[in-house]
């Protein structure tokens, strides 16, 4: 439904009155969209802004006007709608409107959809709110698997998700300090790290993350730090109160250590770079899978581009990094074929995130500190390798399905274990597979060898 710029509000009104639809695209004379208007628009912009309802369509349209194509997938659909925290996207075909494609056409039977549970963390006024969000963040995931959403798909999704969740608790943290009379006495970013930075979380795992601030004056060091330590404690809390657990090694901002100035931060990563030793670089491998997510992010960026511009010439570091990579040993017979111990508690099983996913995590890490690389995702970190020539695009193909495979048998797994009410962890029973993701299973770790062997031939002198 599309209407002139020249429309008033009440000529728009009676179109989606008439219609039953939620949105009226704004086209100029040739025809061309230039925005758009739905019920909330007319709502905020005509009776929220007392406006008169002669207001022409073009004043109170939503523009730039962000768009789809009809050869994207719905479910790219979907992901836009979350981040940008709208209900309808016009479909454009060669600069022509095609259709418009909104929340209640995606997912229309699932137990809720995105968008509209983004926008309800986003409208949660307490701890106590979003952590009532939690299930249906779970409910949402195992609708997602049900309908054949890929794992990496899902982790995108659920990364968005969970983003605005910590957001939230920050910005709620932020108004109880106010509150008390503190203020942050220099800007500060929050850092994400290991798979929440990759994108990687499909459900609420342990939190990995730190707080990056501004250098105070000499003046402000002590208040600052004490300010930002206080702040950390208080949203962790509020991060355990939504459904995040804490970290059992404390890799977490409310440890000190992990609350530092930008100086202290650049002097560690420096000094992981720079005095390599096995220990140090094991302990530290989770912390060059940084994101910023919150606050003043270019801090965040400003940090992650010093790691980008001087690893790849610490090849030392890179090959003690690559050495965890090579050393994971995966079950697997000298035939190809799948092991498990045959006695024990752990009889029948095997870790799929130590013995499998992991070693791909960390293969896509040390590469990309190599490349000098900016993705985060595991997988497109496996492309972007690809793209400078460390695989033929055939190869890089096959282990980004080998990815997808052990993400979503991870997934299925912990789904089904919440489902019994048990605590989801990462044994899964190769024996009770169906025959299909058995190989597809072995197939993986197959694949997954071949990753290794391929950084053992870049960093052979780390590597004995």
């Amino acid at each position: 439904m599309t209407c002139g710029t020249g429309a008033s509000a009440v000529d728009v009104a009676r179109l989606l009155t008439r219609e039953r639809v939620g949105s009226v695209v704004v086209v100029a004379d040739d025809g061309a969209p230039l925005g758009i208007v739905t019920d909330r628009d007319l709502r905020q912009r005509i009776l929220g802004e007392a406006r008169t309802p002669s207001t022409r369509a073009d004043a109170i349209m939503s523009t730039p006007l962000v768009t789809t194509r009809p050869d994207a997938f719905a479910f790219e659909a979907m992901l836009e709608m979350t981040r940008r925290d709208i209900r309808h996207l016009p479909v454009l075909d060669d600069g022509r409107l095609a259709g418009v494609v909104s929340t209640r056409d995606l997912l229309a039977e699932a137990t809720t959809h995105p968008v509209l549970l983004a926008r309800d963390i986003t409208r949660a006024t307490s701890l106590e709110a979003l952590a009532g969000l939690s299930d249906r963040v779970t409910a949402l995931v195992r609708d997602l698997v049900h309908a054949g959403t890929s794992a990496y798909d899902l982790g995108q999704l659920v990364a968005e998700l969970n983003d605005r969740v910590v957001r939230r608790v920050l910005d709620l943290t932020t108004v109880s300090l106010r509150e008390a009379g503190a203020e942050p006495p220099v800007p500060f970013c929050w850092l994400a790290f290991g798979s929440e930075a990759r994108r990687e979380q499909t459900l609420r795992t342990d939190q990995d993350n730190g707080l990056l601030y501004a250098d105070p004056p000499a003046g402000l060091a002590t208040a600052a730090a004490d300010y930002f330590a206080r702040f950390a404690e208080t949203a962790i809390r509020g991060l355990v109160a939504v459904g995040f657990p804490s970290c059992p090694g404390g890799f977490m901002a409310s440890n000190r250590r992990w609350c530092q100035p930008m100086a202290g931060w650049v002097r560690y990563f420096r000094r992981c770079l720079d005095e390599p030793v096995p220990e140090r670089v094991l302990g530290a491998a989770i912390h060059f899978d940084v994101r910023p997510l919150a606050g003043t992010v270019e801090l965040g960026a400003r940090l992650g581009n010093l790691v980008r511009r001087e690893a790849p010439a610490h090849r030392l570091f890179l090959a003690l990094l690559a050495r965890d990579v090579v050393d994971r040993r995966l079950p697997l017979t000298l035939l190809g074929r799948l092991a498990v111990p045959r006695r024990g508690p752990q009889a029948g099983t095997f870790d799929l995130k130590g013995g499998g996913t992991m070693p791909l995590v960390g293969a896509g890490r040390v590469l990309a500190l190599e490349l000098g690389v900016a993705e985060h995702n595991t997988l497109d970190r496996i492309r972007a390798a690809a793209a400078h020539g460390i695989w033929p695009e055939a190869e890089a193909h096959a282990i980004i399905d080998a990815g997808q495979v052990l993400m979503r048998l991870r997934l299925v797994h912990q789904l089904e274990q919440l489902a019994r009410g048990q605590p989801p962890d990462n044994r899964i029973v190769p024996a009770r597979l169906s025959r299909a993701d058995g190989l597809l299973l072995r197939d993986a770790l197959r694949t997954v060898a071949e990753v290794q062997q391929t950084v053992r031939g870049r960093y052979p002198e780390g590597i004995g």
